[in-house]
């Protein structure tokens, strides 16, 4: 599907209804916006915020050095001179 978007004079992208309605998109709905290597403006719902990931995860109390984390990974690979 291929339709015209719209720049208004404050740098804003008026999207047409056929495709607000085929990605699913509501006022206030945010894009990942980004430029491939032909110079085109790629636009991608955002299905979340990056910091929503990390939101429900329990706080971190203990701090391993690089040598624990490289150890830690060696052994769960199996490597025997972890």
């Amino acid at each position: 599907m291929m339709a015209t978007v719209t720049l208004t004079s404050k740098g804003q992208l008026t999207i047409p209804r056929q495709l607000r309605e085929a990605l699913g998109l509501a006022p206030g709905a945010r894009l990942q916006a980004s430029i491939d290597r032909h110079g085109r403006l790629i636009l991608v719902p955002a299905k979340y915020e990056p910091q929503d990931l990390f939101s429900h995860r329990p706080m971190v109390n203990r701090v391993l050095t690089v040598e624990e984390m490289d150890q830690a990974i060696a052994r769960s690979a199996g490597r025997e001179d972890a």
